[in-house]
């Protein structure tokens, strides 16, 4: 029934029944206020999603103030909302506000502690605060609650990469990866670990990253990295030279890639690409010690004796 309906049909029930006159004000008064209080009552309740809504889209927008906002609004309605309190932790997360948003967390498993993800967030909190001891306590316990959560693993392999377990790391990975086949990070870091272990598996798994996510420069790179480490100059070469063509801004890439073609006795090659990086950073100290060298070398020493003159200039240490 309509919330206005129903108050029409008592104030009309009482005046069919007859007030006595003395008291007809009162009683109009006492249902009036009944009526009004009511209705902020509805209103409240009613609002609740609508700021809920406007929340989730100001956090969207990263206009964090403006979340927060909403989401403590909604805490006034209700002060265990849990979806609101939950939304507050990871605004004050955001926020950096890290000592907010483990409490917020706390009182969100407080109210209910079969939220899986509420674990695993206080886990994220604890892998970026170094504490790698609560890191491994949460995620375990929100695995309990659901095991299928490849991004759990992850942080475990994160952690466990951490403190030196590089076993139960590439464990804890490649069960992310069995998990969620498209985990482009995960692939990253099995083929760091592998390629450290001299464990040539590390290409395969950084190709089949590359296959799910063909756009990431930073897995293209790494590849040519593990050809180099596994001496396989061949394919490195050939891994460098598609990874400097695609992403031409990606200074790590073509650093470590002049550095590789001055190994190769390619030195004409490493004194282009040195060239090419100090245009846009004239002050990168490696490249400038790194073209210092070939110069010299070359016995071209005006120019090097120039590049020397400039990093002492920077403070920069040097290395030929």
């Amino acid at each position: 029934m309509p919330l206005f309906y129903f108050w029409f049909m008592v104030l009309r029930h009482l005046k069919s029944n007859g007030i006595p006159k003395k008291y007809s004000f009162f009683f109009s008064r006492v249902l009036l206020m009944a009526f009004f209080s009511t209705l902020n009552s509805c209103n409240s309740k009613n609002e609740t999603p609508l700021d809920l809504l406007k929340g989730q889209h100001f956090f969207h927008e990263s206009n964090l103030d403006s979340a927060q906002f909403y989401f403590y609004k909604m805490l006034e309605s209700d002060s265990n909302n849990a979806v609101a309190i939950n939304q507050l932790a990871e605004v004050h997360f955001r926020k950096v506000e890290i000592g907010k948003s483990l409490l917020f967390f706390n009182r969100a498993l407080s109210i209910d502690s079969t939220n899986e993800e509420t674990f695993f967030k206080i886990a994220e909190i604890k892998l970026f605060l170094g504490d790698y001891k609560e890191v491994f306590e949460n995620i375990n316990k929100g695995l309990r609650i659901n095991e299928r959560k490849p991004k759990a693993y992850f942080m475990k392999g994160v952690a466990f990469k951490h403190v030196g377990d590089t076993n139960k790391a590439i464990s804890s990975f490649k069960t992310a990866i069995e998990l969620k086949h498209d985990f482009a990070k995960v692939y990253y870091e099995l083929g760091l670990l592998l390629t450290l272990r001299n464990d040539p598996l590390a290409i395969e798994y950084y190709k089949r990253g590359i296959e799910v996510s063909p756009d990431d420069a930073g897995l293209k790179y790494s590849l040519a990295w593990s050809y180099d480490r596994f001496n396989n100059f061949v394919e490195a070469d050939k891994a460098y030279r598609n990874v400097v063509s695609e992403f031409p801004s990606y200074v790590e890439a073509k650093s470590n890639y002049a550095v590789f073609k001055y190994n190769l006795n390619q030195a004409d090659t490493a004194l282009l690409l040195c060239n090419q990086i100090l245009e846009d950073d004239s002050l990168n100290y490696s490249i400038l010690n790194l073209k210092g060298t070939i110069l010299r070398e070359k016995g071209r020493l005006n120019e090097s004796q120039k590049i020397k003159d400039k990093l002492l200039l920077i403070g920069s240490e040097l290395e030929f």
